[in-house]
């Protein structure tokens, strides 16, 4: 008998908690939406954001605006966020770098990204093209390679500390047996200028952003770190064809907010984003810039990219020596 009278006082308790659970999600959002991008204006993660963003405006009822908060790896953009309050209307567009290879290579972040955030839904992945001005002497990697390994540590590579195309380069070098010397950039336009001028050798970047300095001869693409060749660039070799095998990595993205968000409101925004993620202008643009769209990777899929990236990026420093700075 007090096992009855129990369950009912249980079941009497419950019922508002999971009446507040889906009031919340009914009247999510309430304000505009704020999606904090850790990358300057025009990056990949910018024009891929902004698109995604407007699609999302349409299905929800209220503006999802783009806050670019580029600077140290994407810590700046992620620390903002979690200094917001945590309903969900501040979104965090985290990525490999953030949460997988900078807090490796950088002490004292601020945040842990497993702990403080919690996935809403994939974006993308993509892999990357290795590029040199178009006035370089090296026409393929294997040049490269070659030139490299006689002159160890004097071709040089930008990126940002601990971002996939610092990750690429580490990895590259390391397959192709020879040392490359990274020069730390902030500004991702910055470092492609510098790179299309010749003050830096080398740039690996995802063709998103890069593909089109290429196409305008500004940049000569070496080949590109993927198992297979792009579609829309079958010209460019990959780096296993050039003879590097085991330099394949690639870059990946998805929406974050911080742990303490509502189940409600993530399943939401989880709910958007897939929708807006399968509209026909954000796959034409995945499929025209050789970006693979992940609009099925939730909460769970996208925790063990996570498990699986942390150990892999782990790894990749122990035995490349990569360090921040």
């Amino acid at each position: 008998m007090a096992f009855g009278r129990r369950q009912v006082v249980l079941a009497g308790v419950s019922a508002p908690f999971l009446g507040s659970g889906a009031a919340r999600a009914q009247a999510f959002p309430s304000r505009q939406i704020v999606w904090v991008t850790p990358s300057a204006p025009g990056g990949v993660l910018d024009v891929a954001g902004r698109l995604v963003a407007q699609k999302m405006t349409e299905m929800l009822g209220q503006p999802v605006v783009v806050d670019n908060r580029p600077a140290a790896g994407g810590t700046v953009g992620a620390s903002h966020v979690l200094a917001q309050p945590h309903d969900g209307h501040t979104l965090f567009f985290g990525n490999f770098a953030t949460f997988a290879s900078v807090p490796l290579l950088i002490p004292n972040i601020g945040y842990d990204a497993v702990r403080d955030f919690q996935p809403v839904n994939g974006i993308g992945a993509s892999h990357n093209l290795i590029m040199c001005a178009a006035d370089k002497p090296w026409r393929t990697l294997k040049a490269l390679v070659d030139h490299a390994k006689a002159n160890p540590e004097k071709v040089t590579f930008g990126a940002g500390v601990g971002t996939g195309q610092h990750a690429a380069a580490a990895l590259f070098a390391h397959a192709a047996g020879i040392k490359l010397t990274h020069v730390p950039y902030q500004n991702f336009a910055q470092q492609l200028n510098d790179v299309s001028t010749g003050r830096v050798d080398l740039s690996f970047d995802y063709p998103l952003s890069s593909l089109p300095y290429v196409r305008d001869g500004k940049l000569r693409a070496l080949a590109m770190n993927g198992a297979q060749r792009l579609e829309i660039a079958k010209d460019i070799p990959t780096t296993a064809e050039e003879g590097t095998p085991g330099a394949e990595l690639y870059g990946w993205s998805g929406i974050y907010v911080p742990s303490a968000v509502p189940q409600a409101v993530v399943a939401r925004l989880g709910e958007v984003t897939a929708r807006a993620m399968r509209t026909p202008e954000v796959v034409r643009l995945f499929d025209s810039t050789g970006t693979v769209p992940w609009p099925d990777y939730g909460p769970a899929r996208m925790r063990q990219v996570l498990d699986e990236e942390i150990p892999r990026m782990r790894q990749l420093i122990r035995v490349t020596g990569a360090q921040g700075g």
